[in-house]
């Protein structure tokens, strides 16, 4: 069996703005829709306001929140080539905006990655360590690797991610405990320094969102872990232009492709191009791409091209290479939903009339979670 799944996510923060599916002519995926079965994931993880990003992803893995396989820590550290020991815990550490102590930007204005580094220099400078590290990242995203006990806490899976903080008080998102009490005088040790970095009060006096709250979530324990081919059964690939996708994929031992960076004709081209070879010797095949205009025109346009230059073509070649299942999912923003469709081998049809958030209400296949939907499409 071929398993593919395309996950196409909304990059454009805060939730601005039309959805992905809203007024685009997206004629194959609607014949997908009618032809084989539609639903929704309804739920996300604690603490958000929404799909979460990287929840999102290991979900469709199969992976719980409290799974420890993957967990977000893991991915950061393994996208840096970070090694860890088993004695350490490695945590996220993203920069963010805050403002009278609620978040105000999860990715701190986008900040470039050349900034971002002097940023992390400076912690580095004023709060390294023996036993604290800090490894410059990718933006806003960065690693902490600790080997003191005040910060060893694998399986703390009740922090959200910055995505899930936006607008909250950020101090109410702490456990409660030692850990907590760590964290806190972390963050505010941190926060001095960010504050008075001339990174800071240039990005201010230009109008940008200071990166002035260091957000920590995602803590893993060093240490093997299961890989993907183990728990599932079968070999894997990852395509997606995503820092954090990359270490995902080397913490589940699966093959990696550098995924499109736009949805542009030919950088869609080249992805099938990518996937035509994948799927000559790999049985579960994950592509990401990531739609980050704003521009309502352009929106439509880059979901058209996914439609006809990636959907099209796969559903063409998938049921030459015997049997094969495809499921598109959608990060759409009626409440907490994120829309999927399905068809292939085995999958019983479920249609619906239209790809519009009312019909796919109405569908008996909604799950309270992606672990669900994964379960439900791998089955045999």
């Amino acid at each position: 069996m071929k398993y593919v799944i395309v996950r196409c996510e909304d990059g454009v923060q805060g939730g601005r703005g039309a959805t992905l599916l809203e007024g685009a002519k997206l004629s194959h995926l609607q014949q997908l829709a009618q032809a084989g079965a539609a639903g929704g994931i309804t739920a996300a993880s604690s603490g958000s306001a929404g799909v979460e990003s990287l929840h999102l992803h290991r979900a469709l893995f199969g992976l719980s929140p409290s799974d420890p396989e993957a967990a977000p820590g893991r991915c950061y550290a393994a996208s840096l080539n970070v090694p860890l020991a088993e004695e350490e815990t490695v945590w996220c550490a993203e920069l963010v905006t805050q403002h009278e102590g609620r978040v105000v930007d999860p990715a701190a204005g986008r900040i470039p990655t050349r900034e971002s580094t002097l940023l992390l220099q400076a912690l580095r400078d004023h709060l390294g360590s023996d036993t604290r590290r800090w490894v410059a990242g990718d933006r806003s995203r960065h690693v902490l690797v600790a080997r003191d006990a005040s910060l060893a806490s694998d399986g703390l899976w009740s922090m959200p991610c910055p995505e899930g903080l936006r607008g909250q008080r950020w101090e109410q998102a702490l456990p409660a405990g030692p850990v907590g009490e760590a964290l806190r005088l972390l963050m505010a040790q941190a926060s001095q320094v960010l504050e008075e970095h001339p990174v800071n009060r240039v990005r201010v006096d230009l109008g940008e969102n200071p990166a002035n709250l260091l957000w920590f979530w995602g803590a893993a324990s060093g240490g093997r872990r299961r890989t993907f081919t183990e728990r599932a059964g079968c070999s894997g690939a990852v395509v997606s232009a995503s820092f954090p996708m990359r270490g995902f994929a080397a913490t589940l031992g699966l093959e990696w492709r550098q995924g499109i960076a736009s949805c542009e004709e030919q950088a869609i081209r080249r992805l099938m191009e990518t996937l035509s070879a994948l799927l000559t010797r790999c049985d579960f095949i994950y592509v990401h791409v990531r739609v980050e205009s704003a521009d309502p025109v352009e929106r439509l346009c880059a979901m058209e091209r996914v439609d006809q230059g990636l959907l099209k073509p796969l559903t063409e070649t998938l049921p030459g290479l015997g049997s094969w299942r495809l499921l598109v999912v959608l990060d759409d923003r009626p409440p907490l939903t994120a829309p999927f469709v399905a068809i292939g081998t085995g999958i019983a049809p479920q249609p619906i009339v239209r790809l519009e958030a009312r019909y796919l209400a109405e569908s008996p296949l909604v799950f309270s979670d992606g672990v669900r939907l994964f379960t439900w499409f791998t089955a045999t």
